[in-house]
């Protein structure tokens, strides 16, 4: 059978070069890149496929797996195939397309002839992923994958309870976490995302009428308008904070399949409402996994939880809202919490290990933090790092009719076409230790350049060929050089980052962050004094207060606070979270106002 893609409903203002193969990352990102695809490469097929033949009867002569995936890999396996067949792409890794297929083709010969997969829903969502991401980004194993969908999709709609309770504070991801059971199970508020992903892929009409069931309309509609100027949101709190955030991609792919405008809207709202009120500096959210009420509650948190941002999961489920709606509007704006993740979220954990530790949560208690792996192997984490690892590429550069946008300032390249010529960008940038980028094209032509200006930066300055120029602002807040381009030109970009301070809601004004640019800073906490400033610390002149350290001899920007401390306690510097090891003592917010030794 051949699966026809239908034409989506909504023309994208910006398109994905990522996907297409045309970014390739360098510097710490590259590195996380490569990491990643040679540490999920080397995870053997028959292992993670051995508890699904041996539920199905079948000889297996893999080796059982551990954590989460001792019974099956079912928790986490559509989630490291869709990361597979993405890395292949984005990172140019054949072998990872080849893994995906693979996996495909043999979990299928594990599926029942009626289309049982044994899964639960939980587990079921994340290998529609995969499904999805196989049949869109893996060629050769396109029409197996679509296949293999229609016919589990079949089972399901036969098979899944229809109950779909709304989440609430006392059962806050809207079911219970059951293994295998076909009942009432977690998350089912997630579903409908890859079922209108692998319509628009090529999947029969069965699987887009079985989305539409699950869309989560009661919780959708709280943000169908935004509160008046000074109000807060009437938005049920107390959830699931990842999940809750992950259900706006399947209100994002609604809206690809029906143009709905209602849905567009949704997305902008849970968007404000989020990164307002749910965020810590990092871009991080959800202590304990919950959403929190517009209460001082998130600057409370930080008092008590070690289990402050489930960081991995949740920068996941950020990207893909953010690329929607980056996609959708064409809006700069939209990369802001992007690019705190980049640097301050996904991009400052320590990577999944061969064996299966992962990260999982961020720790930003007051007095002391560290970073540590979970406690079981190859948890939910384990499969969203890979997919958020995989999409790393695809959040640099954008196309648009006229050209190129330039969304994040990072070691990179890309490729694409226009006017019929093939045009190539190459950044390089030390960045965040250094405060510049130049882009230099290969090729020549017409192409309008867009570059967006951070929410950051106090002196973004363009030049080009060294010259200083002015640079329009064009719609979707973006800075645009239209022009005819020669082989070798040069764009140099002065970032304007600094030292800023960042309280964590507006109940706390002195329980702070300490950021430079978009990189959240950490004090070192290893027998030192919490930084202290004088209140209110706005009219402290910070370039007194911290001494930059040599950006020539130190990898990232850090700082020295220039009070004493004590002969015990001396004042930590402050480096980038993402440099802090795992088990290394580390502060990131602090009490500016509170007693101190002397």
């Amino acid at each position: 059978m051949t699966h026809d893609k239908p034409t989506p409903a909504v023309e994208h203002v910006l398109r994905s070069l990522g996907y297409q193969g045309r970014v390739r990352l360098e510097g710490a990102l590259g590195d996380r890149v490569n990491d990643a695809v040679e540490t999920y490469l080397g995870m053997a097929p028959d292992d993670i496929l051995h508890g699904f033949r041996t539920q199905a009867g079948l000889t297996s002569s893999g080796k059982p797996m551990t954590g989460w995936s001792s019974t099956t890999s079912q928790p986490t396996f559509g989630q490291w195939v869709s990361g597979l067949a993405r890395i292949g792409v984005t990172a140019g890794a054949s072998a990872a397309t080849d893994r995906a297929v693979e996996l495909v083709a043999g979990y299928a010969e594990t599926v029942g002839a009626d289309g049982d997969t044994r899964m639960s829903l939980y587990g079921y969502e994340k290998l529609v992923c995969g499904l999805v991401d196989v049949a869109s980004y893996a060629p050769a194993g396109r029409e197996e994958a679509l296949d293999l969908l229609d016919r589990t999709v079949e089972w399901a709609a036969r098979t899944f309870e229809r109950d779909r309770p709304a989440a609430h504070a006392a059962n806050f991801a809207g079911g219970v976490i059951t293994p295998t059971s076909h009942a009432r199970t977690i998350e089912w508020y997630t579903l409908a995302e890859n079922l209108h992903r692998g319509y628009l892929a090529g999947a029969d009409q069965g699987v887009e009428d079985f989305a539409q069931l699950w869309h989560y309309d009661s919780y959708w509609h709280a943000f169908a308008e935004p509160p008046a100027p000074g109000q807060p949101w009437d938005v049920p709190v107390w959830l699931h904070a990842y999940s809750h955030v992950n259900t706006f991609a399947s209100a994002a792919a609604a809206y690809e399949v029906s143009g709905d405008p209602h849905h567009l809207e949704v997305l902008r709202n849970a968007y404000d409402y989020v990164t307002t009120t749910q965020t810590y500096a990092t871009g991080g959210y959800g202590p304990s996994e919950f959403t929190l009420p517009e209460d001082g509650s998130l600057g409370r948190s930080l008092e008590w939880r070690t289990d402050t941002a489930e960081i991995v999961c949740g920068s996941w489920a950020a990207f893909k809202l953010s690329t929607a709606l980056l996609r959708f509007t064409g809006e700069a704006r939209y990369v802001d919490w992007i690019e705190q993740l980049v640097f301050s979220g996904l991009g400052a954990v320590t990577p999944v290990r061969p064996g299966g530790r992962s990260p999982y949560y961020h720790d930003y208690r007051l007095g002391i933090a560290t970073k540590l792996p979970h406690w079981d192997d190859w948890p939910c984490c384990s499969g969203t790092y890979v997919q958020g690892v995989s999409h790393l590429p695809d959040l640099v550069y954008h196309q648009h009719d006229g050209g190129v946008a330039v969304a994040l300032y990072v070691p990179s390249e890309v490729t694409w076409s226009q006017g019929g010529r093939e045009h190539r960008l190459r950044q390089r940038t030390d960045f965040p230790a250094g405060d510049e980028s130049t882009l230099t094209v290969t090729g020549s032509g017409r192409f309008a350049l867009r570059l967006r200006v951070p929410p950051w930066s106090d002196s973004f300055e363009v030049r080009v060929n060294r010259e200083l120029v002015e640079v329009p602002v064009v719609e979707g807040g973006w800075r645009e050089l239209d022009r005819d381009w020669a082989d070798g030109d040069e764009v140099q970009v002065r970032l304007g980052a600094g030292l800023r301070v960042l309280p964590v809601d507006r109940w706390h004004p002195n329980r702070v962050a300490f950021a430079h640019g978009p990189v959240v800073l950490a004090q070192n906490a290893d027998w030192t004094m919490p930084i202290s400033l004088p209140t209110p610390w706005e009219m402290v002149d910070l370039g007194a207060a911290f001494t930059r350290e040599d950006p020539v001899s130190t990898p990232g920007p850090a700082y020295r606070p220039v009070g004493v401390g004590t002969a015990r306690l001396p004042l930590g510097r402050l480096r980038p979270l993402a440099e802090v090891p795992d088990r290394i003592p580390y502060r990131v917010y602090t009490d500016l106002d509170d007693p101190r030794i002397v």
